[in-house]
């Protein structure tokens, strides 16, 4: 066996499997969505691969306004809304949870949300899958946010909606209920954690 004919292959498999690490991001970059384009030639062989930067880390919290910061409690919290938008079938509206006292607390985990209607069944507003829910101190005046997403179009079967009902909240981790003047479709609804 001609030991160049075994070699050509290894060499360029090696080639290729080099082009897949591309240079490290500098230092203090803060644009995570810049891709990185790497280019290698050797003999005919050219490999191109595009692969986004890792997200920047978390900011950290002061170790001083950490250690005064206690859970928010259901009185320190208004809840509100911002207005409805939509997009053919579907629905989205952003809830605000503002911090109202004149202490930072912290508030961490999904919202409670149900769709109800006076004539009908509850629709319980099912958590969208996140890797985590962050811990959020909010200084007195900070808002958290959360968005739920709801569809007039039933998905099992493709027809719309013909219920709608008043949206109610609990804040992550607290028991008071708040109605917001707010009517959304009873078919499907998503939540994700507050941010």
């Amino acid at each position: 066996m001609n030991m160049w004919n075994v070699s050509l292959p290894v060499a360029v498999a090696a080639l290729l499997a080099g082009c897949a690490s591309g240079p490290a991001p500098q230092a203090g970059s803060t644009d995570a969505t810049t891709p990185v384009t790497t280019m290698h030639t050797a003999a005919t062989v050219t490999a191109t691969v595009t692969a986004p930067l890792p997200a920047p880390a978390a900011t950290a919290v002061s170790p001083e306004v950490r250690q005064d910061a206690v859970p928010c409690a259901d009185t320190d919290l208004v809840v509100s809304h911002r207005p409805l938008e939509s997009q053919g079938s579907e629905y989205r509206v952003v809830l605000e949870f503002e911090n109202v006292t004149s202490k930072s607390c912290t508030l961490q985990g999904y919202p409670g949300a149900d769709i109800v209607d006076k004539d009908g069944p509850t629709l319980h507003v099912e958590r969208r899958q996140q890797i985590a829910a962050p811990l959020l101190t909010l200084a007195p005046g900070e808002i958290a946010t959360a968005d739920l997403q709801a569809s007039d179009v039933h998905r099992e079967t493709e027809s719309p909606c013909e219920n709608w009902g008043l949206v109610v909240i609990t804040a992550p981790n607290m028991f008071q209920q708040r109605q917001l003047d707010l009517r959304l479709p009873m078919c499907s609804a998503l939540i994700s954690s507050v941010t």
